[in-house]
């Protein structure tokens, strides 16, 4: 009786395992297919069938481990979620579960959150530091640098050569040579030449006229030139072939611009302080370019020379022992003057760096403002600061006139290309036109009370004068007349230059714009 019920117990659960492969739909975990009924089961249960039954559950047929073949799927397939998800209950509690999981999850982001935030913030200002330790370090060096200037300066010491700089330096005041015959025969046939050339010279055919120059107008503007820490274009000059302008700035840079590929070309670092004055050589050379001159309130005048990589330091004139406030290249391209503070002028021999005089009157006590050649390069003008406009005798230093009646510092001085007249500025707001022959001032130019004059500027014929200053003004030579006035500079205008055949003024200020004034557009 025991041994029947064994069996049915065994034949009920065999049923039941059959009933589990063949309706439960189920997807095997480890499917293997037989190779006689070609049925796919699950590996574990069919293997359990076998043992207790050794047939096919489903055809009947014998059938043993060996006619099971192992099924490969790829991927395999997932389980199926439990029987306890089918109750509201649990599935309460499975999305309570992974809730908690994505809240933990969350929690541990926020935390990596904050850590690398406050990382951050601390590399932040760590590098802010360090930025205000370089400013700091960066500013004691150039007091340093400007405090040995100055010592040297004083001491008369030729400072340590900068990167570029040439084994020629100028020589100081206890070397200088004096201007000997050898020189004063040069400058004499300099002169010759330049006067009969002047005497023999024609009005220049397409001079611009005057109803022209009455239209002028702002043909282009040229901004943002040297750095806003210090703005300004304290001074200019333009090259002969017209292309390239020097400029030079408050920022203690000179400034190299190509007016007709509108391009700066280079920018020459080397003063310590604002520039005062630049000026060209006039003489190229070679095909790199021409020379170029630059003097500032650091108390040198720095000598570029191009290559081919653009300009180097030739060498530094440390010849003043206060602000150099101008200079001048004479008519023969191979001398060179400066102005300065300490009330003397010297004359410098660019070929062999050398420094052959240096002047000091004691008629002069508050130092010189500036400085021009006159065209035949025989006499020299310079103004001061105490108003006195003195004219010198190049050969043998002594000045031989001497004009006084401005009433402020004078700002600017200019010989006409004729070397007949001479046009004076000052900060009495008044320009006086002087003639050289008489010595005599034969017209005052009054501008506005308010306004200022700081440059003054014939065209190479002698027509035309033009004013800079608050505005610009050009006036007619011949009966004085004012013929334009101009005023769309946004600040003071400091130096200017007339083009070729007074066809347009190049006018450079303080707001740090080159602005051409004409009537039609440059090619």
């Amino acid at each position: 009786m025991l041994c029947a019920k064994y069996y049915e117990i065994r034949r009920f659960n065999g049923l039941i395992q059959k009933l589990v492969l063949q309706v439960s739909g189920e997807p095997p975990q480890e499917p293997v297919i037989s190779k006689k009924s070609g049925h796919i089961y699950e590996k574990r249960l069919i293997e359990k069938y076998i043992a207790d039954y050794g047939k096919d559950p489903v055809s009947g047929e014998e059938i043993n481990e060996g006619d099971l073949l192992e099924v490969k799927a790829s991927p395999k397939t997932v389980k199926p979620r439990p029987p306890t998800l089918t109750s509201i209950p649990s599935l309460l509690a499975v999305f309570q579960n992974e809730w908690d999981s994505l809240m933990l999850e969350t929690y541990t982001l926020k935390q990596q959150y904050q850590q690398v935030r406050q990382e951050l913030s601390h590399a932040l200002y760590q590098h802010d530091a360090a930025c205000r330790v370089i400013a700091r370090l960066l500013k004691e060096r150039d007091a340093a640098r400007e405090a040995l200037a100055n010592v040297q300066a004083h001491i008369n010491i030729q400072p340590p050569p900068d990167t570029a700089t040439t084994d020629h330096p100028m020589e100081t005041e206890e070397e200088a040579k004096g201007i000997n015959d050898a020189v004063i025969e040069k400058l004499n046939e300099t002169s010759k030449v330049l006067s009969k050339e002047r005497k023999k010279r024609k009005a220049q055919p397409g001079l611009t006229p005057v109803d022209t120059v009455k239209r002028y107008t702002q043909l282009n503007v040229i901004g943002s030139l040297h750095s806003t820490s210090s703005p300004g274009i304290a001074c200019l000059d333009l090259d002969q072939t017209e292309e390239l302008v020097l400029t030079g700035g408050n920022d203690k840079k000179v400034l190299i611009y190509n007016r007709q590929e509108a391009k700066e070309v280079c920018v020459l670092k080397g003063h310590t302080k604002k520039i005062t004055d630049v000026s060209w050589l006039g003489r190229p050379e070679g095909d790199q370019g021409d020379v170029a001159f630059s003097s500032s309130v650091d108390k040198t005048v720095k000598v570029w020379k191009p290559n081919e990589k653009g300009y180097q330091i030739a060498s530094t004139i440390t010849s003043h022992s206060s602000e150099v406030t101008g200079i001048a290249v004479h008519a023969t391209k191979d001398y060179l003057v400066s102005v300065s503070n300490d009330s003397t002028w010297a004359f410098h021999d660019i070929a062999t760096s050398q420094t052959l005089a240096k002047i000091e009157s004691k008629d002069v006590k508050d130092g010189y403002s500036t400085v021009e050649f006159h065209p035949d390069g025989l006499i020299l003008g310079t103004g001061t600061n105490d108003s006195v406009v003195r004219i010198w005798d190049v050969k043998s230093q002594q000045n031989v006139a001497s004009f006084p009646n401005h009433t402020g510092r004078v700002t600017s001085i200019s010989f006409s290309e004729n070397g007949y007249y001479l046009a004076t500025a000052s900060e009495d707001n008044l320009v006086k036109l002087w003639d050289l022959r008489k010595l005599s001032n034969f017209q005052t130019l009054t501008v506005d009370t308010d306004a200022k004059v700081n440059k003054v500027v014939w065209d190479y014929s002698g027509h035309y004068l033009a004013i800079g200053g608050t505005d610009v003004r050009i006036y007619h030579s011949k009966t004085w007349n004012e013929l334009s006035v101009i005023s769309e500079n946004m600040a003071e205008i400091t130096d200017m230059k007339f083009g070729e055949l007074a066809k347009y003024l190049l006018v450079g200020g303080l707001d740090r714009s080159l602005r051409t004034y004409g009537i039609e557009q440059l090619e």
